[in-house]
């Protein structure tokens, strides 16, 4: 069995200081992999149902640090050497996939090979709003966007056309 930490870079744990002695410490005791969740925006007073809880409501306040993935897992790569590295998850439908793809394999490569892509689509439709970005789609959008992205990894030149993307 492996073992994983997850919750990295949310609340305290969003400090650089808690960042590196958290990833240090979960390489040296052997842990498998640390994980690292996103939200881009939390809202007040949400109407969307956390489908995690019994309550509807998700346990992390909406002022909490919640810092970014890919960033936050590019600093724990930084401070270790081993352990492996995961978003668990990015919101993909809520991001360019253009710039996910470059962020995810410059993450890859500074992690010497450390890093998997987690993603997901979502349950917060305030939190799409906030962004511009339809809720209603965002199944069918994520699977473009990861088509999108392996197209982009896969092919030099890359091409793409999509419903919600081109190039």
């Amino acid at each position: 069995m492996r073992v994983g930490l997850h919750a990295l870079g949310i609340g305290d744990g969003a400090r650089p200081e808690v960042i590196r002695a958290v990833a240090t410490a979960a390489e040296t005791h052997g842990f498998a992999r640390l994980w690292c969740g996103e939200h881009v925006v939390l809202v007040d007073a949400p109407a969307s149902r956390y489908p995690y809880s019994a309550d509807g409501r998700i346990a992390v306040p909406a002022d909490a640090d919640w810092l970014d993935p890919l960033l936050a897992l590019t600093f724990a790569a930084a401070v270790t050497s081993r352990i492996e590295l995961a978003s668990g998850v990015l919101l993909l439908p809520e991001h360019n996939p253009v710039l996910v793809a470059k962020q995810a394999a410059t993450l890859d490569v500074l992690s010497a090979g450390r890093f998997s892509l987690g993603v997901g689509v979502g349950w917060s439709a305030e939190e799409f709003a906030a962004l511009g970005v339809p809720f209603a789609q965002r199944g069918r959008r994520a699977e473009e966007y990861l088509a999108a992205m392996r197209a982009l990894w896969a092919e030099d030149p890359a091409s793409f056309t999509g419903e919600f993307t081109h190039f």
